[in-house]
């Protein structure tokens, strides 16, 4: 079976998400955090990132699922896209994060941000690329605007 490059940065980030579950699952490296505490907090942590990404599947209607290039013929600037250029990528990262929280999984918390994070940002980067390819200066100042992750961080 041949993948295609197009679908690469998907393939990754998604199994990268379900290893960093299994891990927050399956080992038992607990952080110290009582579990009355981490539940809830961790519960609403996942709660906060998917509605961020819920937030941004508004805007990008049918392109939210798909490749790295661009399915949209406009290039969304508001919604959370106003704050950031990928607020879907923080949002599963969010998520990711708060199911470690939820199960206390001190492994689940550094996979997130040791193996899910940079396929995030691997992903995020090749989507910049595409985007300027599409939108040429427009996605320029977009960029130069709003931050990549995370508001005013990573702008340009």
């Amino acid at each position: 079976m041949k993948v295609s490059r197009e679908y690469l940065p998907a393939i990754l980030n998604g199994l990268s998400g379900i290893a960093v579950l299994l891990v927050s699952f399956l080992i038992d490296l607990r952080m110290p955090l009582p579990r009355e505490v981490a539940r809830p907090l961790g519960f609403l942590i996942v709660a906060v990132g998917m509605a961020v990404v819920a937030w941004a599947a508004v805007y990008l209607r049918s392109a939210f699922v798909g490749e790295v290039e661009p399915k949209l013929n406009v290039l969304v600037r508001s919604g959370p896209y106003r704050l950031v250029r990928h607020p879907v990528y923080v949002g599963m990262t969010a998520a990711l994060l708060g199911a470690a929280v939820t199960l206390r999984s001190g492994l689940g918390m550094i996979g997130t941000l040791l193996l899910f994070l940079p396929t995030e940002i691997y992903r995020a980067r090749r989507e910049d690329k595409a985007l300027a390819r599409r939108f040429g200066g427009e996605w320029r100042d977009y960029a130069a605007q709003t931050g990549f992750l995370l508001p005013f961080i990573g702008k340009g």
